[in-house]
């Protein structure tokens, strides 16, 4: 492919599907979870208040020490302030940018490493994985992690295949360690270390080690990193030890409790979770995987060495650690990519061949894929002309899916042309898929591919997701908020907190401590209103309830109260 395109033309080819695909959900999805406005949080006081060297947010306990470094809210602040406002795009302008970035970087150095279109292969897997555009288009630290960890893991990358790397190159391959130490912690730098020691002792190449200028190494990352927390020891004293290198990263490894830090999974977490974080490319990527394991010439060979030890040193690696998420994974997200390009490009040129691609049950698979991509497509096509399908099939679904018919059905009605079009592309790119497995046909494969990606996730993330966050986001009810209490005194009640109402109310709403005496009662206050009618009748007469919000809580569960006391 790339052989008949001028590389300047890839690029742009690269950056606008970065584009199409992040660019609808970062834009369009309101803050409605309970993570991203916790970031926005940050962002906002770090530019109000000025807190640039310890961050800090709004929680349900009154102010504390943000839970991760400053790089990726640093980079938020800056879009913020050029934009005049901290908004939900502003914050998630980070990700977008360094994510599509990043893909960018796999296709750049990829291509001098292995063929040209292996490279643009690996970069649109990458850029169209399920995990990798979901951390793209959202405001979290884990998307800005990714993009540093992987543009200095490929610098490393290439030096380890061409024997070494020049004093310029180490220190921007240094300089992207410190980023992402800067964004999450000493894992920035210890991970990919580790890929890269590793690689250079199972390529036998460790004698090339002081080629890769480890004492600048250390003085740049030791210096950076080390100086910021120090700094930040100074200012945030015990509270910020714990939180910071006890919390977020010792016991989150070793899963010790005297700290609780969550997300506790057993080691066998990732095998389901990476399968389905890589869709589509799943099965290519396993194909590619036991093909180069299978075969001693390529284990051999350092390109493709240096992709099997990147894949297995992050997924061993967080596998131990006690703390599992599926975002953690995306270090290994543009190896595993590159991996796939790589044995795609030798299946595509005949230099290998993938008879279990061409199998009977490998083309019964994606039949049976066509016959379920048709259903919601015919379903979609009832639902416009007005049949009502949804009602039929309610009685054969669980009672959580019978209560998402509503916003499916919204979803359906508000953007019936593009779900239509959206769908029937998945149906024709599947059949293409049957089409050239069928027929050896790997580029039409591949293409096919990479339009199941784009309609799949235009929909998912562009379409529906928008729709949820329409119905669940506090955002409208907070501009509701602010026109009725024009400026008097507002507080959250002291059984309700959330991050997102936080985010869209105004600066200095603070929790409500009705035991403070003096003169510290707020004009209005905010109560969940389960929480309301939980209270005591003389307690609940004392609240007037002016407005009930139509989006809840991230769980879907709770409304708003704006409440005047009495």
């Amino acid at each position: 492919m790339t052989s008949r395109v001028p590389p300047v033309v890839s690029a742009i080819a690269i950056g606008l599907l970065c584009v199409a695909v992040y660019g609808p959900p970062s834009a369009l999805t309101p803050f409605f979870t309970k993570g991203e406005p916790r970031e926005g949080l940050v962002v906002r006081q770090m530019i109000e208040g000025g807190d640039w060297v310890l961050p800090k947010r709004l929680d349900a306990g009154g102010w504390t020490i943000a839970s991760k470094p400053p790089m990726f809210h640093w980079l938020a602040a800056a879009v913020s302030s050029a934009a005049g406002k901290t908004t939900p795009w502003s914050v998630r302008a980070p990700s977008v940018l360094l994510c599509t970035l990043a893909v960018l970087l796999v296709w750049l150095i990829g291509r001098t490493i292995l063929a040209p279109d292996a490279a643009l292969a690996g970069a649109v897997v990458l850029a169209t994985t399920f995990e990798w555009v979901r951390a793209a288009s959202t405001a979290r630290v884990d998307g800005v992690l990714a993009a540093f960890t992987t543009a200095g893991l490929l610098i490393f990358y290439r030096g380890v295949v061409r024997g070494g790397l020049t004093r310029s190159e180490a220190l921007v391959a240094y300089a992207c360690l410190v980023g992402a130490a800067l964004t999450k912690g000493p894992v920035g730098f210890v991970l990919p270390l580790l890929v890269v020691a590793v690689a250079l002792a199972v390529t036998g190449r460790l004698r090339t080690l002081k080629r890769f200028h480890p004492l600048m190494g250390a003085v740049v990352i030791v210096g950076a990193v080390g100086g910021w927390y120090l700094l930040a020891a100074a200012l945030g004293g015990e509270a910020f030890v714990q939180k910071h290198i006890l919390k977020e990263n010792l016991f989150r490894f070793i899963g010790a409790t005297k700290l609780r830090s969550g997300h506790a999974h057993p080691f066998h977490y990732y095998f389901p979770t990476f399968a389905a974080g890589f869709l589509p490319w799943t099965p290519l990527f396993l194909g590619a995987l036991i093909g180069a394991s299978r075969s001693a010439p390529a284990r051999r060979d350092p390109a493709v060495g240096f992709l099997l030890v990147w894949v297995a040193v992050v997924f061993l690696f967080y596998s131990a650690a006690s703390a599992k998420r599926s975002v953690y994974l995306l270090a290994l997200y543009p190896g595993a990519a590159l991996l796939t390009g790589w044995w795609w490009h030798e299946i595509a040129t005949g230099a290998r061949t993938a008879r279990w691609l061409r199998s009977w049950p490998a083309q019964a698979a994606v039949v049976t894929l066509c016959v379920a991509a048709a259903l919601p497509f015919l379903l979609t096509l009832a639902e416009g002309a007005g049949l009502r399908p949804l009602d039929a099939i309610a009685p054969f679904l669980h009672h959580r899916d019978q209560a998402n018919l509503p916003l499916v059905r919204a979803a359906v009605d508000a953007h019936l042309p593009l779900a239509l079009a959206g769908l029937m592309s998945i149906l024709a790119a599947l059949l293409a898929i049957w089409h050239g497995i069928r027929n050896a046909r790997w580029t039409l494969l591949l293409r096919a591919h990479v339009l199941v990606a784009c309609a799949l996730w235009i929909l998912v993330f562009g379409v529906f997701q928008p729709e949820l966050a329409g119905r669940r986001s506090l955002g409208p009810f907070m501009e509701r908020v602010e026109r009725t209490t024009s400026g008097a005194p507002l507080a959250f009640h002291p059984s309700t907190f959330d991050f997102g109402a936080a985010f869209y109310a105004r600066a200095g709403i603070r929790r409500w401590q009705p035991d403070a005496g003096g003169n510290g009662t707020p004009e209005y206050v905010l109560i969940w209103d389960v929480d309301l009618s939980k209270l005591g009748d003389n307690a609940r007469d004392r609240f007037e309830t002016i407005a009930t919000s139509d989006g809840t809580d991230p769980n879907g569960r709770k409304h708003l109260v704006l409440t005047r006391v009495r």
